[in-house]
């Protein structure tokens, strides 16, 4: 039977159960219901996000008050309630989400590569945070910006070691690791979801398919994890797609009389009204993607879910 959505303290469980780590990220524009849902579930989780510091005029990074609040909240915590708090970097400006020409003035040389490590080691030691977490995305098969990314990512490694500072790295499934010398050291995260999204029609954010070729195509990288997302999309039929946040779906799952039903591709479930298709996951769902990704690893993963709603009990 499908469990609750909404219900974010049997998804960490869920993940818990199987052994690896559990990191969660927390959204700016969700903090505060997240960080009850954190603190209520404080056993289940092992790691969190502020997501997420951005660079709203291109140049200068910034971290909103509400996410300055939640880092010095969350790490001033009694050692038995303190989990470790990343601070998450995101290539956004105003003007663009995912900017490759915001990436190209960060790191486009030397000197600009060392302002923008400095900058966020600096940051992340301000706030109290045990860690850095970057989030540059939109690379893809730029083998020219690659290169300069990891002359910054050897940068940040240097200067969260002086800062006593974890380095975590997201990846995107896109990624061509194959052609890319990562070095030893960060914490690579993969992100395991939006297989089906903006532009493929319906479909669940992951299926076993899905994850068996990305643990094949990331384990090589060593220190890695993977990223699994909860809540759900509704694609219409023109085309249009929603996210959807799970009190979203219980709303049209009781509004529409609707009777969700589990894919066995992909352990997801999905729903029809008008012409609407719904594919969500809820704790059984995450829980089988995580048993997924153990198989086809040979080992017990880490799981980082994106995100808390700040519905958890």
């Amino acid at each position: 039977m499908p469990s609750d959505p909404a219900d974010e303290g049997k998804q960490l469980s869920a993940l818990k159960s199987l052994g690896g780590d559990v990191y969660v990220w927390a959204a700016y524009w969700d903090l505060a219901g997240t960080v009850r849902t954190i603190s209520r579930n404080r056993e289940a989780i092992d790691g969190v996000g502020i997501f997420a510091a951005w660079y709203p005029d291109g140049e200068h990074l910034v971290l909103s008050d509400d996410a300055i609040t939640a880092a010095r909240h969350l790490s001033s915590l009694d050692d038995a309630d303190r989990r470790p708090c990343y601070l998450t970097i995101v290539n956004d400006t105003e003007k663009e989400q995912k900017s490759v020409s915001l990436l190209e003035r960060l790191i486009g040389d030397s000197e600009e590569t060392e302002r923008t490590a400095d900058s966020i080691a600096e940051m992340a030691e301000e706030y109290g945070c045990d860690g850095v977490e970057i989030d540059f995305e939109k690379i893809r098969k730029d083998m020219p910006l690659w290169d300069k990314f990891i002359l910054f990512e050897e940068k940040m490694m240097q200067r969260c070691e002086e800062k006593g500072l974890t380095l975590r790295i997201l990846l995107e499934p896109s990624t061509p690791v194959e052609k890319i010398d990562f070095p030893d050291g960060p914490e690579y995260v993969v992100m395991c979801y939006n297989l089906y999204g903006a532009g493929t029609g319906p479909g669940p954010k992951a299926d076993a398919e899905f994850l068996y070729e990305l643990a094949s195509k990331y384990e090589s990288l060593g220190n890695v994890s993977y990223a699994l997302a909860n809540g759900g999309y509704d694609f219409s039929a023109s085309d249009e797609i929603v996210s959807v946040k799970p009190s979203e779906i219980n709303m049209l799952i009781s509004d529409h009389k609707a009777t969700p039903i589990r894919d066995a591709g992909s352990g997801a479930l999905t729903f029809t009204y008008g012409s609407h298709t719904v594919w969500y996951a809820d704790a059984g769902t995450l829980k089988y993607w995580a048993e997924i990704l153990g198989r086809a690893s040979g080992r017990t993963v880490n799981i980082s879910l994106w995100r808390l709603f700040g519905s958890g009990q």
